[in-house]
C-alpha cells in the first residue's frame, strides 16, 4: 500500500544524514534510512524529496498572495510610536545628506543613526508621512522591535514591505506568483526569495520609485539581520543607475551595524548623535508642548514657566527622559509648585537610575516582578485579559473559576504595580522603551539597586512556561472542549472566536508554551511531570489546545487527533522530554494514522537530533503501509 493510500503525509526534507543501507555510500545532503522490513529484506529510501500530498493548486490569486505576505500587523506596530510634536523632526528633511539621498535617481541607502532615547522611531514615522506627501514614490515601512516575535525578523520586514507594495501597485503581485506556486507560504520564510521578488518587481514592474523606511535595525535578530543588511548595502553596487529602489534605515550606532553600513561607497550616513543643536531644539519643543498640556491638566495656565526652565537644563537631548518626567508630573498628587519642584530637582538624570526610582515605588515588588518577567519573556505583547489570567493562575488551580473574576480596570492595577515602566496601548502591555528591557535583563555586568540586570531569560521563560502549562491543564478544556472542524479556515469562525474569548489565555498558552518550555533550558525537568496532563493521548484537553496551536500556525497538513506524548514531544523538538520517555519505554512505536511514528514525525519536522535518538532506541518508521526498523550507519 502506498503512502497516499494509507493516508500518511510525509515532509521529511531534513538535512539528517548518517543512515545507510549496508555499505552504500550516503550523500551528505540527503537523508537515507537503512530499512529492515519484516520480510528481512534491506531497502533504502531517500526522504529528501518526499512531500505530503494535498498541496494548493498551481494558480494563485492576488488575494491569496497578499494573505500569505500579511505575517505581521505592521500598521499596528507603527501606531505604538508617539506622534511627533509639531515642528520637530523637520531638521532631517532639511539636512543636505537627506536631500542628497532623496534626490538620487538611482537606488540609495540612507542610515540615520542615533543614541538610545533620542527619538529615532518618531523621526521614522514622521518621514513616512513626509515622503508620502512630498514624493510620488510608493512608500513602505517596517518597525523592528525586540519585544514582539513578529517584529524581530527580516523575513517579517520584507513580507510587510511586499504586502504594502502589492496593495498599492496590484500588478506587481504577479512577481511573487512563481515563488508562491513553487513553495506555497514557505516563500515568506526566506530572506533571499523575498528580496529577489522585491528587486524584480521594482526593476521590471515599471511602476515608479519605491522607498522603504525601516526603523530600529539594531533590534532585528542576528539570524536574518546579516542577510538583510548585505542585500540592502548591495543595492548601490549591483543595480543600474536608474534602479528606483531606496532604503532609509534607523538604528543605534553599534559597531557591528556600523561595520556593515559604514562604507561611504554604499551608504549615506546621517549621524543624529552629532546633531546636538537640532536634537536639543526638538527636545525643547517637546518640553514646551508638555508644559502646555501640564498647565491645562492642572488648570495653571502660564504658571509653570519655572518648570520649563528646569526641564530644559536637565533633559540632555533625551526625549525618553523628558516624556517620563512629564508623565510623573502629570500623575503627581496635588500639582503644587512645591511638589513639582521637588519632583524635578530629585529626578535622576541617568535613565537607569530613573527606572530604578520608578520601580522602587511599587508597593508590591514581587507582583511587579512577575509582570515584568512575563512582559520580557513573552513572544508577543499580552493583552490586559491575558496578563490578568497569567498573573492569577497557579499550578494547583483546577478550573477557570479558581482564577476568580477577571475584573475590569486591570490596566490601573498594572500601572500601580509597575508605574511608568510599562505602557498600555490598545489594551496590550509593553515596556516603556527598548532601554527598559535592556535595564532588566541580566548580563555580564552587575546591576545597581534591586531591579537593574535582575531578570534571567531562563527564569522568565520558566515562569511563563509554568503559567501556560497550568492554564492548559485546567479541567474546563476536558469538560468543555473546542469543537471545530480544522478542514476549513477557523480564525474567523464565530464559535472559535467565542471560545477564545471565554478562555482569554488559551490562544497564547496553546501557541507559545512549547517555546517557553524550550527556553527554560536546564529547568525543563522541573516541569516534566507537570506536562503529562496536557500530553495525555487523545484527551479532549490535549485536542483543544493542539487545535488552537494548529489553527494559529496555519498548518496545511492534516490535523493529527491521535498523537502520543512521544509524538508531541518529537513534533516540538523537545529533546529532554523525548529522552525521558524513551527511558520509560511504553508505546514508543505507536503510529498516528496520518503521520506515522515518532520517527516519521521527527523527520517531518526536520529534528535531526531527535531522529537520531529515536533510531538509536530502535523506534520504527512507517512507510508505504509497512513498519521498518532503522540502524545508524557506521563510519566507513
Amino acid at each position: 500500500m502506498s503512502n497516499q493510500q494509507s493516508g500518511i503525509p510525509f515532509e521529511a526534507t531534513s538535512s539528517l544524514q548518517g543512515y545507510t543501507s549496508g555499505s552504500t555510500a550516503v550523500p551528505h545532503n540527503t537523508v537515507n534510512f537503512s530499512i529492515i522490513a519484516n520480510s528481512g529484506n534491506t531497502n533504502s529510501f531517500n526522504t529528501t524529496n518526499i512531500n505530503y500530498y494535498g498541496e494548493t493548486d498551481s494558480s494563485q490569486s492576488h488575494a491569496e498572495i497578499l494573505q500569505c505576505l500579511y505575517t505581521s500587523k505592521y500598521e499596528e506596530h507603527r501606531d505604538r510610536v508617539r506622534e511627533p510634536v509639531e515642528g520637530t523632526c523637520t531638521w532631517v528633511t532639511e539636512h543636505s545628506r537627506y536631500k542628497d539621498w532623496l534626490g538620487k535617481k538611482s537606488s540609495g541607502l540612507l542610515w540615520l543613526s542615533g543614541d538610545p532615547g533620542c527619538g529615532k522611531s518618531v523621526i521614522a514615522s514622521f518621514l513616512i508621512n513626509h515622503l508620502k506627501i512630498h514624493t510620488n514614490a510608493v512608500v513602505c515601512y517596517f518597525f523592528f522591535k525586540d519585544d514582539s516575535e513578529e517584529q524581530r525578523s527580516a523575513t517579517f520586514a520584507l513580507c510587510a514591505i511586499l504586502h504594502q507594495l502589492f496593495v498599492q501597485r496590484i500588478s506587481l503581485g504577479a512577481f511573487a506568483r512563481e515563488a508562491f506556486q513553487a513553495k506555497g507560504k514557505g516563500f515568506t520564510q526566506e530572506v533571499n526569495t523575498l528580496w529577489n521578488i522585491l528587486v524584480k518587481a521594482v526593476a521590471e514592474g515599471g511602476r515608479g520609485e519605491v522607498i522603504c523606511v525601516v526603523d530600529a535595525l539594531d533590534e532585528c535578530e542576528e539570524r536574518t539581520l546579516d542577510q538583510f543588511v548585505r542585500r540592502v548595502v548591495g543595492l548601490s553596487r549591483s543595480q543600474t543607475s536608474d534602479f528606483p529602489l531606496k532604503f532609509l534605515v534607523t538604528g543605534r550606532p553599534y559597531h557591528k551595524i556600523e561595520r556593515e553600513l559604514g562604507s561611504p561607497a554604499t551608504t549615506i550616513r546621517l549621524k543624529g548623535e552629532d546633531e546636538v543643536n537640532a536634537i536639543t531644539t526638538d527636545v525643547n519643543r517637546a518640553i514646551d508642548e508638555g508644559i502646555k498640556n501640564l498647565e491645562s491638566h492642572w488648570g495653571q495656565a502660564g504658571k509653570l514657566e519655572y518648570l520649563r526652565n528646569q526641564l530644559k537644563s536637565a533633559a540632555d537631548r533625551t526625549f525618553l527622559w523628558v516624556s517620563l518626567v512629564l508623565e510623573i508630573l502629570k500623575d503627581s498628587e496635588d500639582g503644587s509648585v512645591e511638589e513639582f519642584s521637588d519632583i524635578v530637582s530629585s529626578m535622576p538624570r541617568d535613565i537607569p537610575e530613573l527606572y530604578t526610582k520608578i520601580l522602587n515605588k511599587s508597593r508590591y515588588p514581587d507582583k511587579a516582578r512577575r509582570i515584568l518577567h512575563i512582559v520580557v519573556a513573552a513572544t508577543r505583547p499580552l493583552t490586559l485579559e491575558e496578563m490578568n489570567a497569567a498573573v492569577k493562575i497557579k499550578p494547583d488551580h483546577k478550573s477557570i473559576k479558581d482564577l476568580g473574576d477577571l475584573a475590569a480596570g486591570f490596566d490601573k492595577s498594572v500601572k500601580n504595580l509597575c508605574g511608568l515602566f510599562v505602557r498600555v496601548i490598545d489594551s496590550k502591555i509593553y515596556l516603556v522603551h527598548q532601554t527598559a528591557r535592556e535595564f532588566l535583563i541580566k548580563g555580564s555586568s552587575p546591576g545597581r539597586g534591586n531591579w537593574q540586570y535582575t531578570l534571567c531569560s531562563q527564569d522568565s521563560n520558566f515562569l511563563l512556561a509554568n503559567i501556560c502549562i497550568s492554564y492548559l491543564s485546567l479541567e474546563d478544556f476536558e469538560k468543555d472542549p473546542l469543537e471545530i472542524d480544522l478542514s476549513y479556515p477557523c480564525l474567523f469562525d464565530e464559535r472559535y472566536i467565542g471560545y477564545l474569548q471565554k478562555y482569554p489565555l488559551l490562544d497564547y498558552a496553546a501557541t507559545h508554551w512549547a517555546c517557553h518550555f524550550r527556553d527554560s533550558r536546564a529547568r525543563q525537568k522541573e516541569l516534566f511531570e507537570f506536562t503529562r496532563l496536557i500530553f495525555q493521548g487523545r484527551s479532549e484537553r490535549v485536542l483543544t489546545w493542539f487545535k488552537v496551536y494548529w489553527a494559529n500556525h496555519r498548518h496545511s497538513a492534516f490535523f493529527p487527533d491521535d498523537f502520543t506524548h512521544l509524538m508531541i514531544a518529537s513534533w516540538f523538538g523537545q529533546r529532554a522530554v523525548v529522552e525521558q520517555l524513551l527511558q520509560e519505554g511504553g508505546e514508543i512505536d505507536a503510529r498516528s494514522e496520518r503521520y506515522g511514528t515518532a520517527l516519521n514525525i521527527a523527520a517531518f519536522r526536520k529534528e535531526k537530533g531527535i531522529a537520531g535518538m529515536l533510531v538509536q532506541r530502535n523506534v520504527k518508521a512507517y512507510f508505504r503501509g509497512r513498519d521498518y526498523s532503522m540502524r545508524v550507519a557506521k563510519d566507513s
